[in-house]
């Protein structure tokens, strides 16, 4: 049972009750958020664009636009707002050109009386980005946004005590984060992170938590194994949403967390839809969610946490399994290249047949009057020993010859790009912007395909790809890497690794031995002393050295 509302949430609590990790209390939230009243009262919008990274500050504005009878606008990127047909919003926070930044405190509010917020009043505004990077507009109503909350209660609240602080690895202005991670939170009468966790360096795992999380954020846990020992007895649920969590990965945090990891699946437009604690187990129907059968391909439901009562299709493809539904994959994996239809799920899964091929994701990239197929790889072990023995064009040459016979010869890809990791946004979603950009000229560094990481030494295998900005004009007949990228890569790679929170003080014995040419694939080697905060450098291939050097750090 929810201990509030959040329709009536700043009617009740007690006053010295804690709303935030860092102990804000509940009468500290209600006189902040009848300041922020004041400032938004004295404007005309109707509408109000509300960004910022603090959560705390962001609940005491939404709340405060509620009481004004203001809909409040959230988008997930604040360059959303950039867009013309924005600018009738009145901008609140972190915005690059807000119309408020904040309430002022020294200010004596002689009204501190709420109201219950209408169950039809349409509250927010939220964005999704599709796969196409433009944003879409969902509106919901506080019903919609109670209902959700209460289902979450009702399915997932009896394991989980009051006293916890919901924690973070995904923004709250995603409609993920927001009613997971802060609307169930305050409405249970538990506690709010008020930043979210950049990293697996920033987890506290001892203190009595729930996390609101990503798949990529999981997997860079199960990755890192000298971080399983680190997981301390504090968490009471995972939560991820954002892209099915891998067999794999759910099978190491159920085991190095020994408590529950909850797979959500869901959208912004639906809300939760379903959930499973394990890779075995059936697509559980949230409450208050129902799916149309039979099942005919796209998966059709009704719900709650929806603005009406038809049945709304999803954007993926299932089938009937059980009294449950089995997803298969997006529904809109169907494209045309020259008049040809090609499925990018079945090239995909034929990529993925390839030993080399550990994952695979593709993309239809405008390449002037013509579109082409883009195949962005994560390489198996053996794919990347193929690729630093034989070189990219074999290796690319060998995947296309696997392809032939298994799809038509239009659908396989014209260019490819081999990387460490997808790149992902803070919800583990990869993005068709975030593809093409790979496959885009003028790339600042160069790509990552692997790394190993081993106490105070790092070792990255690098693509020097012909895109590369460097190459531009270095020069124009026989262009190579010039020697301050070499430096400045070496640099940015050790700050992101081995020396943070320090700062560079000088460099040694840099020498420059053989040229680095487009379309190399180049090890770079980083090895720290912690004593003197020196760092040798190598770019080399097996025994051939092409730059080496010693960076010094110190602290800031």
């Amino acid at each position: 049972m929810l201990s509030y509302k959040l329709s009536n949430f700043l009617l009740n609590g007690h006053d010295e009750t804690p709303i935030t990790d860092d102990g804000i209390t509940f009468s500290e939230l209600k006189e902040d958020v009848s300041k922020a009243r004041v400032s938004i009262k004295s404007v005309p919008n109707e509408e109000i664009a509300l960004f910022h990274s603090d959560a705390y500050i962001f609940l005491v504005w939404l709340l405060a636009a509620w009481q004004e009878g203001r809909k409040v606008l959230v988008p997930v990127d604040k360059n959303i707002a950039l867009n013309p047909s924005f600018s009738g919003w009145l901008k609140v926070g972190e915005f690059d050109a807000p119309d408020l930044t904040g309430w002022d405190v020294g200010h004596e509010v002689a009204n501190r009386v709420f109201s219950e917020v209408d169950s039809n009043f349409g509250a927010l505004g939220v964005f999704t980005s599709g796969s196409t990077g433009e944003p879409v507009r969902i509106d919901k109503t506080m019903r919609q946004l109670e209902n959700e909350v209460d289902a979450l209660e009702f399915t997932f609240g009896e394991k989980i005590e009051k006293d916890v602080v919901f924690y973070r690895s995904v923004s709250h202005q995603h409609f993920f984060g927001m009613p997971f991670g802060v609307f169930w939170a305050i409405s249970r009468g538990s506690m709010l992170s008020r930043v979210a966790i950049k990293g697996g360096h920033e987890w506290n795992t001892s203190t009595p938590q729930v996390l609101i999380t990503s798949p990529s954020f999981l997997k860079s846990i199960a990755d890192t194994t000298s971080q399983h020992k680190n997981i301390g007895s504090g968490i009471r649920s995972i939560f991820s949403a954002g892209g099915i969590l891998e067999d794999s990965i759910f099978s190491i945090i159920n085991s190095i967390t020994k408590n529950r990891v909850v797979d959500v699946y869901g959208s912004s437009e639906t809300g939760h839809i379903a959930w499973r604690s394990s890779p075995e187990m059936p697509w559980q129907v949230q409450e208050g969610v129902e799916f149309k059968r039979p099942v005919e391909d796209v998966l059709e439901i009704k719900s709650k946490f929806c603005p009406s009562d038809e049945w709304f299709s999803t954007s993926d493809l299932a089938h009937l399994r059980g009294n449950s539904f089995e997803i298969l994959g997006r529904a809109d994996r169907i494209i045309k290249i020259e008049g040809t239809r090609v499925s990018l799920s079945q090239l995909v899964a034929s990529i993925k047949e390839s030993s080399l091929v550990e994952d695979c994701l593709i993309s239809d990239i405008e390449n002037g009057r013509r579109a082409q197929l883009g195949a962005v790889l994560k390489l198996s072990s053996l794919g990347l020993q193929t690729l630093e023995v034989d070189g990219r064009l074999r290796l690319i040459n060998s995947l296309k010859e696997s392809l032939r016979g298994k799809v038509n010869a239009i659908a396989i890809p014209r260019r490819w790009r081999f990387v460490e990791e997808f790149p992902a946004n803070s919800l583990g979603k990869v993005l068709k912007v975030n593809l093409d950009g790979i496959f885009s000229d003028g790339l600042k560094t160069p790509i990552i395909i692997s790394r190993k990481v081993e106490g105070n030494s790092v070792e990255l295998v690098l693509d020097m790809l012909k895109s590369l900005d460097c190459f531009n004009g270095h020069f124009d007949d026989f262009p190579v890497v010039p020697g301050v990228a070499l430096i400045e890569w070496a640099m940015r790679a050790a700050e992101v690794h081995l020396v943070i929170n320090h700062i560079f003080s000088g460099m040694s014995q840099i020498k420059f031995q053989k040229f680095i040419k487009p379309n190399q694939i180049i090890r770079l080697r980083l090895d720290l002393n912690p004593e003197s905060m020196n760092l040798k450098y190598k770019y080399h291939n097996a025994d051939i050295v092409y730059s080496s050097g010693i960076l010094k750090f110190r602290n800031k």
